[in-house]
């Protein structure tokens, strides 16, 4: 059974708009193949068993775009995601969830309430992680999962990642807690601050970005490396931390994607190396992170790399 709707309640759009979140990695870019399929899979069930409860209530949405001359799919298999038959669908169209000022594009909603023990739930993840690699099964568009229960919603949105929103920053602070490692070091600053911890309250000036940035782009510029083309790096970040900040400094970074190790002491400094294999085109997002972590324990010392290419 299906009942039709148009430009119905976006809870999606709603909570996206006002609520706070949290991005996970998943696939981790120094792994490959069926590794790296698997660490993105295991991470992506561990997240998600942390949010269901098998009782908990659940909107399962899921959305797939058209052109607006485009013959759309009449028929969506969604009963492929579920472990009962379903009792009630429900379909609206949206404007397109990627950019509602494209009138050119339409998202078409499907949605079915049921509770979590009801979905596959690894079926419905291995069908978003296969999207890129054109495996089967595929999700055939993106999934949503709404706790009803627990107001938090779930979105894997392809084999790199997954976000996770809610109205309730307390309901996301025990998964900050839990899976703190696995959090987008890209975002990391700005999820530190959203829930007060880490990096929270350390500021950059305007004078200390345009150094930074200055030396990024010279550095990169005296390197000949082309950022369009394949440009991965083992990228090491330098600090000087005080004795009395040690630990905690090389704890919290231990906390990131980072490797960190102590390679010497000298009076009452310890000296360390945080290191990272990753694109060189991402080096401003890893300076404004390393600095920080520098400016909250002790010094920044700078950044060197070694080609991977």
């Amino acid at each position: 059974m299906k009942s039709e709707g148009k430009f119905a309640v976006n809870i999606v759009k709603e909570i996206r708009a006002q609520g706070p979140y949290i991005r996970f990695e998943l696939g981790l870019e120094n792994l490959i193949n069926e590794a790296y399929r698997y660490e993105s899979i295991q991470r992506a069930s561990a997240i998600y068993r942390s949010i269901f409860d098998p009782k908990d209530d659940v909107i399962f949405m899921h959305r797939t775009s058209y052109g607006t001359n485009e013959k759309r799919i009449s028929k969506i298999r969604l009963k492929r995601f579920f472990q009962t038959r379903l009792k009630q669908m429900r379909s609206c169209t949206l404007p397109y969830e990627f950019d509602e000022s494209d009138d050119e594009i339409y998202t078409k909603e499907w949605t079915v309430e049921v509770i979590a023990k009801d979905i596959r739930m690894l079926y419905v993840l291995e069908s978003i992680e296969n999207a890129n690699f054109m495996r089967k099964p595929s999700a055939g568009g993106q999934i949503y999962l709404y706790n009803k229960t627990k107001g938090i919603l779930f979105h894997m949105y392809d084999d790199r990642g997954c976000d996770v929103y809610s109205f309730d920053i307390g309901a996301l602070l025990p998964l900050y807690h839990l899976h703190r490692k696995w959090i987008l070091d890209y975002n990391r600053y700005e999820i530190d601050n959203l829930f007060g911890e880490g990096l929270a309250g350390i500021i950059e000036t305007d004078e200390e970005r345009k150094i930074r940035c200055e030396f990024n782009d010279k550095k990169v510029t005296d390197s000949g490396i082309n950022l369009r083309e394949v440009n991965t790096c083992h990228i090491s970040h330098h600090f000087e931390i005080p004795f009395v900040n040690a630990k905690e400094f090389e704890k919290e970074i231990a906390l990131s994607s980072f490797s960190i190790q102590q390679i010497s002491k000298m009076d009452d400094k310890v000296r360390f190396i945080a290191t990272k294999t990753q694109a060189l085109a991402l080096i401003d997002y890893q300076t404004h992170l390393m600095s920080m972590y520098g400016k909250k324990y002790g010094t920044y010392a700078g950044w060197n790399f070694e080609k991977t290419f």
